[in-house]
């Protein structure tokens, strides 16, 4: 478990692809200072979903939709200027994929893993209880 003051998000190998940042509770003035001095963007899935979402569609469907994420998630880093990218409120997505019946959690985990040529560092901020088993050490950190 490293702690914030120590935390160097731009450090981060590989650079291409997703890691996790598991923290639980962290205080939106907490998150505001560390991407402040990891110079990065600080970026909320569900209020990004929320913005793509068709307000007139009666139903989400996230399920059918894991590669439209995915590709969302790519998006959020092709659009930003800073060299690293915190994404919060992931977690939403994942408890609504883990409920699903034949539940498509594992393949995106899959996919989110096996992501590659990001064009910025990106960071996933998520609970410890929604991370996955299996992600490698060197790509996670805990506060």
């Amino acid at each position: 478990m490293v702690d914030i003051i120590t935390l160097r998000l731009r450090e981060a190998n590989p650079k291409d692809s997703p890691h996790l940042l598991l923290w639980d509770n962290p205080e939106p003035n907490q998150l505001q200072h560390l991407a402040w001095r990891e110079e990065a963007k600080l970026v909320s899935y569900r209020e990004d979903l929320l913005k793509r979402v068709d307000p007139q569609s009666r139903f989400l469907a996230l399920h059918h939709q894991c590669d439209r994420e995915l590709a969302a998630i790519r998006s959020l880093c092709d659009q930003s200027t800073e060299p690293v990218v915190l994404l919060q409120d992931l977690d939403c997505l994942i408890a609504y994929l883990s409920v699903q019946p034949e539940s498509p959690i594992t393949l995106f985990w899959q996919s989110l893993f096996n992501a590659r040529h990001l064009n910025r560092i990106l960071w996933i901020i998520l609970p410890s209880q929604a991370a996955p088993p299996d992600w490698q050490k060197h790509r996670l950190q805990r506060l």
